[in-house]
């Protein structure tokens, strides 16, 4: 016998096809549209993980640019949200580190000059 929903060949006592998943002696078959809609679903999930996979890189561009991030942060607010996140928490994180770095040395020159 074979699965009335996708062709597979199954046993004539299997309720589920190990192909499709679906029950091998129901009579609907698929239709073409039904067919073209998860391919166009499985391509949109692939776009999606690479424009992850990008949007670490942009953050990484406004760790070492900040002035840039902050730029690409405003603009890119509404039309790219995850690229705008990535690029704006890469210059925030390069702007506290800064911060740290600028108050550390205040501290060690007033330190110096009570020392010295």
């Amino acid at each position: 016998m074979s699965c009335n929903y996708c062709g597979y060949k199954v046993s004539e006592d299997c309720k589920c096809c190990p192909n499709c998943g679906e029950d091998p002696k129901t009579k609907k078959k698929k239709t073409q549209v039904e067919k073209s809609t998860k391919e166009y679903d499985s391509t949109t999930e692939t776009e999606i993980s690479v424009e992850a996979d990008y949007s670490f890189l942009w953050g990484i561009l406004g760790y070492f640019i900040p002035i840039v991030g902050l730029i690409l942060f405003i603009v890119w607010r509404e039309s790219k949200p995850k690229e705008s996140k990535a690029v704006g928490i890469g210059a925030l994180i390069r702007g506290i580190m800064m911060f740290i770095a600028f108050v550390i040395m205040i501290v060690l020159v007033i330190y110096s000059a009570i020392d010295g």
